[in-house]
């Protein structure tokens, strides 16, 4: 049976991504706080209980192997916390309430997943590290990021003139690579026993393999057809019904010797014999098809997308910077941020 995985596990430090939103240290707090958002203070209490609910679920850095990396995942639940109390603290303004019923409805959807089943549900949690407190506690921080990341860059938005004049600078990234079609011969030297198992190939199988690749190249350039050929000769069994054809290729996708070949010759010549992991092989190219620029209509919404993205991220953390400062943070001096967070 497959098992069930929550998606939602301890409150995820992963929705507080990067940016510069430090505070002041001070020696001002209470010695029982770890920070100050305003006039709230965020509790040791607090504090531990989302450090211990890290250790618990096993994703936390080892306290006494990587001491270093442990303060820096104290200093991130930190920031994590003080992120949280400012939108807290912002969230009526723009009115936005996450409810208990809203949590409740987020949960009863992972409970749909087992189907019923509330004691592999039960299980799900355990393996996970979580409480259902912590469950519940985890959905009601992502509902409150999500909806205040939507309220607060509902406004920003993405001009065509805006999306025209960044396809225009920066034409060189939205081409299509070179394709080519070609055919090919293979000449293995691996031998199949019997039972099918295969014999590694002595280098006298490999000098046998390219002299009847050379032999077979030879009859091709004086006039046999080489679909005929490949149908005759290649031993690889996929292509030879269809004339040896490989269809379009493009670069990365073929063994690097294959790729060289295909991609240095001219249209209708045959290479020489070339030897990759498979075996020799005769390739002639049947088409050119040359990279192309393209057009406005077939990527602008690719772009639109990337910028819209790139604003709004920008928006948000802006937003953020400006209200630290306006509410006022504080940290306990060993928790200051050295890089900061932005729920994401």
């Amino acid at each position: 049976m497959r098992r069930l995985v929550l998606r939602i596990a301890v409150p995820s430090l992963l929705s507080l991504a990067l940016v510069s939103l430090s505070g002041c240290g001070g020696s001002s707090l209470p010695g029982d706080s770890v920070a100050r958002v305003g006039t709230v203070l965020i509790s040791q209490e607090q504090f531990e209980a989302v450090c211990d609910s890290y250790v618990r679920a096993g994703k936390a850095p080892d306290k006494d192997r990587q001491p270093e990396l442990f303060r820096e995942f104290e200093r991130t639940v930190a920031q994590h916390l003080v992120v949280l109390e400012v939108l807290r603290q912002e969230a009526p303004g723009y009115g936005i309430t996450v409810t208990e019923e809203k949590v409740q409805a987020e949960i009863q959807k992972m409970r749909d997943m087992f189907q019923g089943d509330e004691d592999r549900f039960q299980a799900a949690l355990e393996r996970q590290g979580l409480t259902e407190a912590e469950l519940e506690r985890s959905v009601w921080e992502r509902l409150l990021v999500e909806q205040m990341k939507t309220e607060i860059t509902r406004g920003v938005s993405v001009s065509e003139e805006e999306v025209r004049a960044y396809y225009d600078a920066h034409k060189g990234d939205y081409t299509e690579g070179e394709v080519r079609e070609a055919r090919h011969i293979l000449v293995s030297p691996f031998v199949t026993a019997a039972g099918d198992e295969v014999i590694l190939p002595s280098e006298v199988d490999w000098l046998t393999a390219k002299a009847e690749a050379e032999r077979i190249r030879s009859e091709i350039l004086n006039g046999a057809d080489f679909a005929t050929a490949a149908a005759k000769y290649s031993d690889d069994e996929v292509t030879a019904e269809n004339g040896g054809d490989l269809g379009e290729v493009a670069r990365g996708q073929l063994v690097p010797e294959f790729e060289e070949a295909v991609f240095t010759l001219r249209k209708g010549d045959v290479s020489e014999p070339v030897r990759t992991q498979y075996g020799y092989h005769i390739i002639q190219v049947t088409d050119i098809i040359p990279g192309k620029q393209l057009a406005y209509d077939e990527v602008k919404e690719n772009i639109r997308a990337a910028l819209l993205a790139d604003l709004k991220k920008r928006a948000w953390e802006d937003w953020l910077i400006e209200r630290f400062a306006a509410l006022g943070v504080v940290y306990r001096s060993d928790l200051e941020p050295r890089v900061s967070a932005d729920a994401s």
